[in-house]
């Protein structure tokens, strides 16, 4: 099969935004401070987030056991992350998930990242990275 050397370029961005989505990777860098600001604007979406960890804890939740802690700039979100990530107090991460202007039903936060879990963020839960 004869392919136009002007189609692999094409191919080949093709294959590498598909596999992005696909590893959770698709969202847009968003600032804690911005999504705080205006949280409706990025409600449902897919979003990554870098900031200093604040007060990290660990829970069991319904969707397994998550590690809960705010993610800050000039202004803080919370983050729900599933999975074992490593989040120390004080720590620079950068996190991809699903972000909800409220999550839970016992204890509802607002503002809220969330990250990995069978529901509501892209693929498993990353470990967290130093920015």
């Amino acid at each position: 099969m004869c392919v136009s050397r002007s189609l692999l370029p094409r191919a080949a961005l093709a294959a590498v935004l598909a596999c992005a989505a696909a590893c959770g990777h698709g969202g847009q860098s968003v600032a804690p401070s911005a999504l705080a600001a205006h949280p409706s604007n990025y409600d449902d979406q897919d979003v990554t987030v870098s900031g200093t960890a604040k007060n990290p804890t660990s829970r069991q939740m319904r969707r397994g056991s998550a590690t809960v802690y705010q993610l800050c700039d000039s202004a803080c979100i919370n983050v729900v992350q599933f999975g074992n990530p490593n989040v120390e107090d004080g720590s620079q991460v950068t996190v991809s998930g699903r972000f909800r202007t409220s999550f839970g039903r016992r204890e509802l936060l607002t503002n809220v990242l969330v990250v990995g879990g069978r529901m509501g963020g892209p693929g498993a839960a990353p470990s967290p990275s130093s920015m």
